[in-house]
């Protein structure tokens, strides 16, 4: 075995030993990461209030209901996130059957999976750049939690990401490679299925990749990436026209600035491959290329621009996440081509991965702090009591007038995967509502005529009463008048009220 990140004989010994640490450090690391994505998969419940919208709409795919429903229809059930998020969570669902563990399980396998695909791209330059590599990703998931593991579609975008940094370094120079091509689209057309803005990730790569293959790579990354985009809206439960509706919303949202120094904060990490580059630019052996070059300055304006989309209203600093196999190719490659002062440029690796693992310690902590399984279980328990309660009447979930009790709706996929109807999200109808979209008249309509016979609200709230995360009111004054002419309180259970139409 040849001495980790070197060859030098006189330090064989103790590079052997210290490669065995390295080793283990990798695994534990692994390890931490496998057992921080399974507490949450046994999890009951959600932290997001985001992960039961997409549990809900792809449960409800296998069904042949729309995943856009259109604004002006009697149904507010879905979000901005494109087709390939819903039909994932669906394949999970066809696959284990509807629940909560189920609804969780296709993110949380694609959040283990990252480390050990950058673990195997760095492979070819050595076991040491591996293991290396394989620490700063579990690094960068821990120092991420929850939003690095939570079901949404940042996970699947960083894996997918990770996986064309795989493509790339595994092609050979100086061949075409259409199969790498191909891979490489499909994964960046898989990632805009899932998030509209994910094609922003891949760019660096590409360019990279297709330097020296010329427009002929290229326009097969991109027609393929085109097909695998536009393939879904081929069937009748993606409507691009109602998928559509929700642009308008997205770019009117304003910068928040109160969200600029915590996204600046975490941008720390993710922009370190600027020190590397320098240092390589100085130190390397051989002048950086001109591929080289573009791959950073591709990424330097990728960063940028994604930053601007970081600090929106519903947004954060994880829209950084998927860059995590690009950063540490970039941190892997400019500290490989270092010859002189090569113990500097090491250190820095060390102290990148270091303070990653240290500071992801009281992250963790909040982490599991915020599982609150007594309570989940008992939440749980209180909606089956609910359901056998009103024994063949049709049950949803609303809302009250706090986040408290707002925390407590997050489970009612539970509702939907018993069969009862889905057709008014809160969490929908706060974006709508912020964006200037009225609630229909067919939504209300639907409250007066009383299509759902059962409605479960925050016990002690006044129904639809919330202000929203953006600080309107989510429901307007007819919506509320509607629900009080239609529904009375029935019966009141711990953590919820029962309301109950009264015609």
């Amino acid at each position: 075995m040849t001495a980790p990140f070197g060859k030098s004989a006189a330090v064989d010994f103790v590079c052997r030993h210290w490669l065995w640490a390295l080793g283990a450090i990798a695994v534990l690391c692994f390890i931490d990461v496998a057992a921080v994505a399974i507490s949450y998969l046994v999890y009951p419940g959600y932290l997001d209030h985001g992960e039961p919208v997409i549990a809900m709409a792809s449960w409800r795919l296998l069904d042949g209901f729309p995943a856009y429903p259109a604004f002006e229809g009697p149904d507010l059930t879905s979000n901005i996130y494109g087709p390939i998020t819903f039909l994932t969570h669906a394949v999970s669902f066809l696959l284990a059957g509807p629940g909560v563990t189920s609804g969780k399980a296709a993110s949380l396998a694609a959040v283990v999976a990252i480390p050990a695909v950058v673990f195997m791209t760095h492979k070819r330059r050595g076991l040491p750049w591996a293991l290396a590599a394989a620490i700063l990703a579990a690094g960068f998931i821990l120092l991420g939690l929850p939003t690095s593991i939570w079901s949404r579609p940042d996970p699947f975008l960083a894996l997918l990401v990770a996986f064309s940094v795989w493509a790339m370094n595994a092609s050979k120079p100086g061949r075409p490679d259409w199969g790498v091509c191909a891979l490489i689209g499909f994964c960046g057309g898989l990632a805009v299925g899932f998030k509209l803005h994910a094609g922003l990730y891949f760019v660096p790569v590409v360019l990279l990749f297709c330097q020296a293959r010329g427009f002929r790579a290229f326009a097969l990354i991109g027609a393929v990436g085109a097909v695998t985009i536009a393939l879904p809206f081929a069937f009748e439960s993606f409507s691009l026209t109602s998928f559509a509706a929700w642009f308008p919303l997205v770019t009117a949202k304003k910068t928040v600035f109160w969200l600029v120094a915590k996204v600046l904060r975490y941008l720390v990490f993710y922009a370190t491959p600027v020190l590397f580059f320098l240092a390589a630019l100085r130190w390397a052996n051989d002048a950086i290329d001109r591929a080289e070059v573009t791959y950073f300055g591709a990424f330097v304006v990728t960063v940028l621009i994604v930053l601007l989309a970081a600090v929106k209203p519903g947004s954060g600093w994880y829209y950084f996440f998927p860059f995590l196999a690009v950063v540490i190719d970039m941190i892997v490659r400019y500290s490989a081509s270092v010859i002189r002062n090569r113990t500097v440029v090491l250190g820095g690796v060390a102290v990148l991965a270091a303070a990653l693992v240290i500071l992801s310690v009281p992250v963790q902590k909040r982490f599991l702090r915020a599982l609150h399984w007594d309570e989940a279980r008992q939440i749980t328990a209180e909606i089956d009591q609910v359901m056998a309660a009103y024994p063949g009447a049709t049950i949803q979930m609303g809302t009250g007038d706090s986040f408290v009790g707002y925390n407590k709706t997050l489970y009612k996929s539970l509702l939907v995967f018993a069969g009862h109807p889905y057709t008014l999200d809160v969490a929908v109808a706060m974006e709508t509502t912020a964006g200037g979209v009225a609630l229909s008249k067919a939504v209300r309509t639907s409250i007066e005529n009383c299509h759902t016979q059962v409605w479960v609200v925050p016990a002690g709230e006044s129904p639809f009463a919330m202000t929203g995360y953006y600080g309107n009111p989510v429901f307007d004054e007819r919506f509320k008048d509607a629900f009080r002419g239609s529904y009375a309180k029935h019966r009141r259970f711990r953590y919820f009220d029962t309301w109950m139409c009264g015609r």
